[in-house]
């Protein structure tokens, strides 16, 4: 007894003596945390002792606020009070097109509020998507402080590779709102390849194949020792295993609207009850040829209840889901091309996420890189873990030789080594990584006839920086409207709008005499930043740029509607 008592007094010590900083992978079907250890990478556990943390958040009738598998069992009962997939709506413009199809597929409420923000609507509520988001992360925070026995303040999170600015502040946005003082952004592919490379002293080039619940990511790194270089990235922030369960789903659905002659898609208790059916299907058909069974207690209209039975081949499924895989190689391909990179200079190929356990994508991937795809990681830990190390490293947590890319991480306080006194803790300090992450999209501006100029440049290594010179088009001028966009089009309403640059408070003078520098700046962690200077006088002017779908920020100006503003 005095010897447990001294072993957990002695891992407290260690813990005291070391700064603790959250690595989080806040993802739109499940999130993970874990921390770095002198021994290794300790995951966060749940209440049930769950790694892995489901990212739901349910407001009941009964009051309060509900996370995690606790959150799930509303799903039928009160499938209105349940938000699910939040991540694929943080940061985004309520009115893009590809944000409104998504929509469709949620039963909760989802309205535009100031600066084309998504506001989930729920009873007498109205919240923001980092605002449900922090309730997932302060899920993992105080589950955090349970296991550890001790405050946490700090963290990495992890975000898409092809995350938007607005996404990326939105995300930081909800890490304040839990509570957590984010130190860094960095994206889920290279946490990966930090998990799989670090300590490793690896000298390779690799790829990042990243296919979860909501969002798809591929990647191409160069490792060098502890030196990560991210040489070209792609994604899609619309395409996960959400769309698989849908679409398998929708084929269940069809299937009871011809047995049962009900058709379910107006009902949203029978559709969730689909859903979840599907994605049991889904993952039962990743390990066996065929599915066979019945989907029992679906609550029909008029008070009846029905089963629904099923039988579908691994076969079946995949015509079903041929379209959303097809569309993740054709991502791989573009990003093959963009890093200048023959598949064979491949020497491994990392699946990381739920929707790599599907055969045909391992079958598929296999193809384009000649070579089987790496599934000895953990592809639902692995982002966690590699967040967790760069935490370690922000704080000083990390000793050589502690193999934090082993796949078998410590789970618990109570099986790490520290807690029996078993291991001498290696006084050499490890070798921080360094990360070299690239530029997610092209950023440009609208100019004359319709066109862009581009600013920044995609897959540009960051932090990135440019300047442009803007002046004004008539005399007395006091401010200078400019339109911004994301993407890869020439013509500017073929790309995503982002926001209006608003260069305020200009001396007035005569049209042209006022020119003012602005610096476009994209920071390690794909934030972008603007700022402006007087070039003749080099006196600083107000510069602002409010991204559509992003936190609103109150003490900005508005655009306003006079054409004479705009450039």
């Amino acid at each position: 007894m005095a010897k447990n008592l001294q072993s957990r007094a002695s891992l407290r010590d260690t813990r005291e003596a070391v700064a603790i900083a959250l690595g989080i992978d806040l993802g739109t079907t499940n999130s993970v945390a874990a921390i770095a250890t002198p021994t290794g990478v300790e995951f966060i556990l749940g209440a049930r002792g769950e790694r892995v943390h489901p990212s739901v958040v349910a407001f009941p009738n009964s009051g309060g606020v509900v996370v995690g598998t606790d959150a799930k069992r509303y799903r039928l009962s009160e499938p209105h009070n349940v938000v699910h997939s939040a991540k694929r709506f943080i940061g985004q413009n309520a009115r893009a097109p590809l944000v409104q199809l998504a929509l469709t597929g949620v039963r909760y409420g989802v309205v535009e509020g100031p600066n084309q923000q998504p506001i989930v609507v729920m009873r007498d509520r109205r919240m923001t998507m980092p605002e449900i988001s922090s309730h997932v992360l302060l899920h993992l925070k105080r589950a955090a402080e349970r296991q550890l026995g001790t405050p946490v303040k700090d963290a990495v999170v992890t975000v898409p590779a092809n995350f938007t600015d607005g996404q990326r502040q939105a995300t930081r946005e909800a890490g304040r709102l839990a509570g957590l003082d984010v130190l860094r952004l960095i994206n889920e592919p290279t946490a990966a390849a930090l998990a799989y490379g670090f300590g490793q002293d690896r000298e390779e080039m690799i790829a990042v194949f990243d296919f979860g619940g909501g969002t798809f990511d591929v990647s191409i790194l160069q490792l060098d020792g502890e030196v990560f270089e991210v040489l070209a990235s792609e994604g899609d922030f619309f395409l996960g295993g959400d769309d698989l369960d849908r679409a398998l789903a929708e084929n269940l659905a069809a299937e009871l609207h011809r047995v049962l002659r009900v058709d379910p898609r107006p009902h949203a208790a029978l559709m969730m009850k689909l859903m979840m059916g599907a994605e049991a299907i889904k993952i039962h058909l990743s390990e066996n040829e065929a599915a066979e069974g019945e989907i029992e207690g679906l609550d029909l209209p008029g008070g009846q209840v029905g089963t629904l039975p099923f039988a579908l081949t691994r076969g079946q499924f995949e015509e079903l889901i041929a379209g959303y895989v097809e569309r993740t190689m054709t991502v791989t391909r573009q990003v093959l091309i963009a890093a200048n990179i023959d598949p064979r200079m491949i020497s491994d190929v990392l699946c990381v996420g739920g929707s790599t356990r599907i055969p045909m994508v391992r079958r598929q991937l296999a193809e384009i890189f000649r070579r089987e795809p790496n599934i000895a990681i953990n592809p639902d830990e692995v982002v966690a873990q590699g967040a967790a190390i760069q935490a370690g490293s922000l704080t000083g947590a990390l000793s050589a030789g502690t193999g934090m890319g082993a796949r078998d991480a410590v789970a618990t306080a109570g099986h790490s080594p520290l807690a029996h006194g078993a291991v001498t803790l290696p006084d050499v300090e490890a070798r921080r990584p360094v990360l070299l992450d690239v530029n997610p999209a092209t950023l440009a501006i609208h100019t004359a006839g319709g066109f862009t100029e581009r600013l920044l440049d995609k897959n540009a290594p960051i932090p990135i920086e440019r300047s442009r010179i803007f002046t004004t088009s008539r005399d007395n001028q006091t401010r200078v409207e400019i339109d911004c966009c994301r993407g890869e089009a020439r013509r500017y309403t073929e790309n995503e709008p982002l926001g209006t640059l608003l260069l305020d408070g200009l001396e007035p003078r005569p049209r042209g005499d006022l020119k003012i520098e602005v610096q476009f700046r994209v920071d390690a962690d794909g934030i972008l930043h603007v700022r402006a200077s007087d070039q003749m006088s080099g006196q600083q002017q107000e510069a602002h740029l409010q991204v559509l779908g992003a936190p609103v920020d109150a003490s900005l100006p508005t655009p306003s509607d006079r054409p004479g503003d705009k450039r």
